[in-house]
């Protein structure tokens, strides 16, 4: 008899990313694809199922059986259509009905869901998140994601689509955001608006050396860029997180009012400046926490790195079986 397994898809702007995940956790195999290598959706879709079915042969091979996958998608998803409603990393996505594409190919059940949510979900089966069933995670990149862990299950809403934190309000006279709202967390928070932030301080004569080493091209300062700044004690870059910090305080505050979750878990590649941030996220959750005793909640890095989403992924697909 051989031994179940489910795979874990990461769908991302850059890269496709599955993995065969055993039931315990353990990550059997790997395989990834340049996402840029699949042009529109039908590409896309026959591509996807073709390292399924790759991934199904040598999962047999090695004694392994497949019970099923989970699909994380950076974007809007509804779930229960298996749709990604809209997609702005991987645009060959919009209204895509992802799992109606795939399932009649494979002969295993498929499950889909927003990759920050599979974010908190990874996190919490075995990472930062274990052993706290009301947790929050964020995903600090080009934008803020969020994923919310209540009563030890991820926490999607009414609509599918809750714990967008980076589009909660922390400055209702502030920038407009994408989302036609004004002042989002997403707008103070995440690596596109704090570097634009960073280009108009440079253009207004701040002390850095990004402006010696990028005087004559701004536009090529990434998130990247300003990470490595601020761990390297640039002021300005400083500046940039203590501003990402105070604003997440002030945000994770306000979640931790309204549900009295006991950790938050921060990830994302403009999180690797986590020793940075950390101190004034902390000064304004704990000014801010008038209710909790500062010991009542937790917030950390996270630990599975850019595997989360992948554990995330394989762990949606395991609840989902179980609940068949």
């Amino acid at each position: 008899m051989k031994d179940p397994a489910v795979v874990g898809i990461d769908l991302g702007g850059t890269n496709v990313r599955l993995a065969l995940v055993s039931l315990q956790g353990e990550i059997l195999s790997r395989r990834e694809r340049a996402t840029a290598s699949m042009p529109d959706q039908a590409a896309l879709v026959a591509a996807l199922a073709a390292d399924l079915i790759k991934a199904g042969e040598a999962a047999r091979d090695r004694g392994w059986e497949i019970k099923g996958a989970g699909i994380g998608v950076p974007g809007r998803v509804l779930p229960q259509e298996g749709r990604v409603v809209f997609s702005p990393n991987v645009p060959a996505l919009n209204d895509c009905r992802l799992v109606e594409r795939l399932a009649p190919l494979l002969n295993w059940p498929l499950f889909l869901e927003n990759d920050a949510n599979l974010f908190a979900l990874g996190e919490h089966w075995l990472g930062a998140g274990l052993g706290h069933d009301h947790m929050l995670g964020i995903t600090l990149g080009t934008g803020v994601g969020g994923g919310l862990i209540l009563n030890g299950r991820l926490w999607t809403g009414a609509e599918g689509t809750s714990g967008e934190i980076g589009h909660m309000t922390v400055d209702p006279e502030g920038r407009k955001c994408h989302c036609g709202n004004r002042g989002c967390l997403e707008t103070m928070a995440s690596a596109f608006w704090t570097v634009g932030w960073v280009r108009e301080q440079l253009a207004q004569g701040a002390s850095s050396w990004l402006g010696e080493l990028y005087a004559a091209d701004p536009e090529a300062i990434q998130g990247e860029t300003l990470v490595v700044a601020a761990l390297q004690a640039d002021p300005l870059a400083r500046r940039a997180f203590d501003r990402v910090g105070r604003s997440l305080g002030q945000a994770i505050a306000a979640v931790v009012h309204l549900l009295g979750l006991s950790r938050v878990v921060i990830g994302g590649r403009f999180a690797r400046a986590w020793e940075v941030f950390q101190s004034p996220l902390q000064e304004e959750l704990h000014r801010r926490l008038t209710l909790f005793p500062p010991e009542a909640v937790s917030v950390c890095p996270a630990q599975l790195e850019d595997d989360a989403g992948l554990v995330g992924a394989a762990r949606l697909a395991w609840q989902a079986l179980e609940e068949k």
